[in-house]
């Protein structure tokens, strides 16, 4: 019993540091997404140039564009403070991001909240 306490603690860690995705399928849902950390949006790739995104600079970084191994863009955004807003990539694609804080995001699982 005294080994998978152990065991158990560094599951839970290691599967709250993945990064969401998001993609066309998420076209104008509404995500949240906890400050100070990255998210991707990853769409097909067959506009020259890249259809640049856009946001509110107070809310997001635009971290990086990049192509993934079958031609689709990949934009990387890292959230930045407190809030909500839209992210728009060209003409098709809108989300809307509504940045919390993780304590904000426990008292909404809690039971007792």
């Amino acid at each position: 019993m005294s080994r998978i306490l152990p065991l158990c603690s560094l599951a839970i860690i290691m599967g709250c540091a993945g990064q969401a995705g998001y993609s066309e399928a998420d076209n104008n849902r509404t995500i949240e997404a906890d400050v100070r950390t990255t998210f991707t949006i990853t769409l097909p790739g067959a506009q020259e140039p890249a259809p640049k995104p856009v946001f509110s600079a107070t809310l997001f970084d635009l971290a990086s564009v990049a192509r993934d191994d079958s031609g689709r863009r990949v934009y990387s955004f890292t959230t930045k403070a407190l809030g909500e807003g839209d992210i728009k990539i060209g003409s098709d694609f809108s989300i809307r991001v509504r940045v919390i804080s993780a304590s904000d995001r426990m008292m909404q699982r809690s039971p007792y909240h």
